[in-house]
């Protein structure tokens, strides 16, 4: 069954670049000011797994948040949202 999006939820693509832009700010500030466009995919791999455990890294740091909760957590909601837009009849494929 195909469901059709709500315009109100931000798409996948929104969040993929909400997340380059955080991406982006990282590597200049700890891979000599590269950016996501420019770095090969072993590079960009990297970065992206850097910056996950660095955030988790900042939870832990915080009062009362578990990372490994967090980390679990976002896992969950990444796979639903994949799975929500595989069943998505969406003209834009979000």
């Amino acid at each position: 069954m195909n469901h059709h999006r709500d315009p109100l939820e931000p798409t996948n693509v929104q969040r993929a670049q909400w997340a380059k832009a955080a991406l982006t700010v990282f590597t200049a500030e700890t891979y000599g000011g590269d950016h996501p466009e420019t770095m090969d995919s072993g590079d960009l791999e990297t970065a992206i797994s850097d910056l996950i455990c660095d955030l988790l890294h900042f939870a832990r740091f915080q009062p009362r948040m578990d990372a490994a909760e967090i980390h679990s957590h976002a896992l969950g909601m990444f796979e639903q949202e994949i799975a929500e837009e595989a069943n998505c009849d969406c003209p834009d494929g979000s």
